[in-house]
């Protein structure tokens, strides 16, 4: 027999090494040409293609600016109130409905607010339909004292120059003071949207016993004559509902000025204007800061608690500076009738102090929500102080009683100094209001 022949996978010696570098090679030669191989060309398109570019999609998901309106300036504005106090008479408490009660001047209608600075941050007007939309299901809770009403009746107006409101919860009470019930908790539905607008009066955001009515102690009828304040106690009013309200909008601050008793765990802890003997006086800076810090605990504690992970955004309006000017029985005690111009006057020393708490107590409580209750609150502040003290020109004054010189003049006439004429500025406050509801439902889609 001949020679038997070499298998194919038994090479010789040299080809197999050959054979070996070549395998050897081939991977290095791909990844050479992987990375030294220049880029293919983009992929054709034409001018009818409706998809946009990754970096166009990025732009147009890009949030939109968190605007600061605290600062700014009044300016003159040819726009007429979206509702008057026909319009809206029965939703306005009479005190406040300055046209109804006979304010000859409106020159304090026309003018808006002007945000300082740009980057798209232009306060637009109020818009109705926006706003239920954005509330649609939703329930809006008003909670605190005269001024949380004051606000919530504008934003009510407001909603209701396009929308019809039915009154749900309460009455219109006629016109009577603070004390008057029928206007302490009163609901309003939008069938249209089936929103919810609510306010609820808390004072002091905790729990506590107010004193008695002036006109209580005039009549003889004893009572309180101080406030007492329980701050480890929430206000189970507002509080207890808080599992069915989406937005809480919290306003106080001038009812802390009156004399109080502060107490916590059955202890007293200070007072102001001591009504009690050998008691030091702590003032009420400190338990203001307590108070909004504990009523924003609660909302987040209960919140994190709820097992209907229900996405709810609370807001603080910051303290409204009222505008005496001399006593509070003057003819003038806030007779003007335009806004203060930039500069001509600065905000005082307690209503910047009551502002800065807040919007401090605000931040802390918003890293506080990122921590205990993450995705199901938003905590944010509507600074109202800085553009509310410039606005002497926007209270009832005398016309918190109906026509208060219809038998001649006066030397001496109640003012309110304090409350918002209806329309008036504080209509702008839920212009700001709509634009954090807005950027809060933003982010929770």
């Amino acid at each position: 027999m001949g020679a038997a022949s070499t298998p194919r996978h038994h090479l010789p010696l040299p080809k197999r090494i050959f054979a070996y570098a070549l395998y050897a090679l081939l991977p290095l030669a791909a990844l050479h040409y992987l990375l030294l191989s220049p880029p293919p060309p983009p992929l054709a398109t034409t001018s009818t293609s409706t998809t946009p570019p990754v970096a166009a999609v990025a732009v147009a998901r890009k949030a939109a600016p968190r605007c600061d309106y605290s600062e700014g300036e009044w300016v003159r504005s040819a726009s007429a109130p979206r509702y008057n106090g026909t319009s809206c008479g029965s939703t306005i408490k009479g005190g406040q409905n300055c046209m109804a009660h006979g304010r000859p001047d409106t020159g304090y209608l026309h003018w808006r607010w002007r945000p300082r600075g740009g980057g798209g941050c232009a306060l637009p007007p109020f818009a109705p339909g926006e706003f239920l939309e954005l509330v649609r299901g939703r329930h809006v809770a008003f909670v605190g004292d005269s001024l949380a009403r004051n606000q919530c009746e504008s934003l009510v107006c407001l909603l209701a120059s396009g929308f019809p409101a039915e009154l749900v919860r309460g009455g219109n009470g006629g016109d009577g003071g603070d004390g008057d019930e029928a206007r302490k908790f009163r609901r309003w539905v939008f069938p249209s949207h089936n929103a919810t607008v609510s306010v609820f009066w808390s004072p002091f955001l905790v729990n506590g016993t107010e004193k008695s009515s002036s006109s209580a102690a005039a009549a003889g009828a004893g009572g309180l004559d101080h406030n007492r304040l329980y701050l480890d106690q929430p206000d189970e009013r507002w509080a207890g509902e808080l599992d069915g309200i989406d937005v809480v909008v919290l306003s106080a601050g001038h009812w802390f000025l009156h004399p109080a008793m502060y107490y916590e765990r059955g202890e007293v802890i200070g007072c102001h204007h001591c009504p009690e003997p050998n008691r030091t006086e702590t003032g009420f800076f400190g338990v203001f800061r307590l108070a909004v810090k504990n009523a924003l605990r609660e909302v987040i504690t209960r919140a994190a608690r709820s097992p209907s992970q229900q996405q709810k955004l609370a807001v603080v309006t910051t303290f409204s500076p009222a505008h005496f000017e001399g006593e509070w029985d003057a003819r003038d005690a806030c007779a003007r009738s335009e806004p203060y111009a930039p500069g001509e006057k600065e905000v005082g020393y307690m209503d910047r102090e009551m502002g800065r708490a807040e919007a401090e107590e605000v931040a802390a409580a918003a890293a506080d929500a990122r921590v205990r209750a993450p995705g199901r609150v938003e905590v944010e502040a509507l600074e109202v102080t800085a553009m509310a003290a410039l606005r002497g020109d926007g209270h009832p004054g005398p016309y918190m009683n109906a026509f208060p010189f219809a038998g001649g003049e006066r030397a001496r006439v109640p003012n309110d100094c304090v409350h918002w004429c209806l329309p008036g500025p504080i209509d702008t406050w839920n212009e700001i209001l709509l634009q954090l509801v807005k950027r809060w439902r933003d982010s929770s889609k």
